[in-house]
């Protein structure tokens, strides 16, 4: 039976972009990367984060997995198959590597038993699930065909039989000195079940990290390789027998049951990682035709996660873009959470492009093709070009990639130049933008951009008035008149009205 990415849909043809690129790291995207792959370190899923899909089908198809494991008994349920899932590929590991036939062959019986014992175990949780998911119900029944196949039964029947006979198998070793012999067991008192019970005020509840770790360290020495030897030739039917299981069944693994463990841990991991925030998330409303957008309480993920260890709540904000409305230019007081709210809003949009749950409450999007980022960059001596033409050459070449369909976020650009000639550069750009009917976010000095025409929109951070020095990192539908900022600086160095008044009066 031929298997191919159920969980991620084989009908896509999403192209897989460079991690390398810019706006990964402009908007702290690598740091949710990161963070998220932490959670499963064993698995190595990061090309599904460059991976950003291209219709709604697929993405709706993602969040409906999502949403089946979000039951959490379900989420334990699989999490726990994915774990030995990784368990089987560590015992190929050790049936793989050079050693002694014999104990190839024990680990190989071993990781046959634990692979028959998982999948039984798994798809019971599948049977009682109450799956909703496309993806999932698709897998339980490739699964119930898998285990109601006919080489599927005869490996389960051959290893029940080949279980029975092992487990007969008894011996002695009698040690003397530097030397053993190793005879069939006939009847002497087993010392094992005294030692067992001497130990047995030391167990532990929980012992699967102590399991684990001992099983991926275990090996075998020349003396234990020798008393299996010993062994075999006591039992050479039983062994036999072994040695004819793993010639049957040398390739009994369905690469199914592993590739399904790879791409699910993508998904938990996501899962696991943002349910350290205790922010709210969404799956969102996309859309491949209108371009309207609609966010309540969105946040920046990176600096929500960041906040946990300072025991501390991010910020939200709410905006929208309606009709004709594409563009958002940010303004307001330095350090007044600007650039957190521009990254907060390219992060919801390239989620939302995984099939992933967003950082907001509710949230209607338009499916983007491109995120293009323009943040600032540290001069750097070995770069011959001036900042000013550094910032142009980089724009140029966003406004040449660009399509109708992509978010374009800018950064405080020409910050390096005058006034005139930022404002000047600035409308060029902006009439560009227009032209390709770009969504976009500019975080700009110039208050003048959000007077163009119809397609921008005015947001403004607020400050305290009352208390300067502190942010309310709050971002409003707005106009711009850096009124409110004046009145912040002024009253920060009392030259505000009533202070001079004051002053006057004494």
């Amino acid at each position: 039976m031929q298997f191919y990415s159920i969980l991620f849909d084989k009908t896509n043809r999403a192209k897989e972009l460079l991690p390398s690129l810019d706006f990964y790291r402009d908007l702290n995207l690598d740091q949710i990367i990161d963070a998220t792959v932490s959670y499963k370190k064993e698995y190595d899923f990061k090309k599904f984060f460059y991976t950003p899909l291209d219709d709604i089908q697929t993405i709706t198809y993602r969040q409906e997995i999502i949403k089946d494991l979000q039951n959490d008994e379900f989420y334990l349920r699989v999490d726990e198959f994915c774990q030995e899932m990784l368990r089987i590929k560590e015992y190929q590991k050790l049936v793989e590597e050079p050693d002694y036939d014999i104990y190839k062959n024990s680990w190989f019986f071993q990781m046959a038993l634990a692979y028959i014992r998982a999948l039984n175990t798994f798809y019971e949780s599948l049977e009682s699930a109450n799956l909703h998911s496309d993806g999932l119900i698709l897998f339980r029944d490739y699964f119930k065909t898998y285990l109601k196949s006919e080489g599927f039964k005869s490996l389960q029947n051959d290893m029940e039989s080949l279980k029975e006979q092992l487990d007969s198998i008894m011996y002695d070793i009698t040690i003397l000195g530097l030397t053993f012999k190793v005879k069939r067991y006939e009847n002497e008192e087993d010392y094992s079940l005294e030692t067992k019970e001497v130990f047995k005020k030391f167990e532990q509840n929980d012992t699967s990290e102590i399991k684990s770790q001992f099983e991926k360290n275990r090996g075998i020495n020349h003396v234990n390789a020798k008393i299996l030897e010993f062994v075999s030739k006591l039992y050479p039917k039983v062994f036999s027998t072994l040695r004819e299981f793993c010639d049957k069944y040398i390739d009994f693994v369905d690469e199914t049951f592993q590739t399904f463990a790879w791409e699910v841990e993508f998904y938990i991991s996501y899962l696991s990682y943002i349910s350290e925030t205790k922010e709210r998330f969404c799956f969102p409303h996309m859309s491949s035709e209108n371009k309207s957008i609609e966010v309540m309480g969105g946040f920046d993920l990176a600096l929500a996660y960041s906040l946990v260890f300072e025991k501390k709540r991010v910020v939200t904000n709410d905006y929208i873009l309606e009709k004709q409305e594409r563009i958002m230019i940010v303004s307001g007081a330095n350090q007044g959470g600007k650039s957190t709210f521009s990254r907060a809003f390219g992060q919801i949009n390239y989620l939302a492009s995984l099939g992933l749950p967003v950082p907001a409450s509710e949230a209607k999007l338009f499916l983007v093709d491109r995120v293009f980022t323009h943040f600032e960059r540290e001069e750097h001596i070995g770069n011959l070009h001036s900042k000013l033409q550094e910032d142009l050459v980089r724009i140029h070449k966003i406004l040449e990639e660009a399509t109708p369909k992509s978010l374009v976020i800018l950064n405080e650009i020409f910050s390096s130049t005058s006034l005139k000639d930022a404002i000047f550069l600035s409308k060029n750009i902006m009439d560009r933008i227009v032209e390709l009917d770009l969504l976009c976010v500019w975080v700009t000095f110039i208050d003048e951009l959000s007077k163009i025409n119809e397609k921008t929109v005015s947001m403004v951070s607020l400050i305290d008035i009352d208390h300067i020095e502190n942010r309310t990192y709050k971002i409003i539908k707005k106009e711009s008149d850096g009124l409110a900022y004046a009145k912040s600086i002024a009253k920060k160095y009392h030259l505000s009205s009533e202070q001079i008044l004051q002053r006057i009066e004494k």
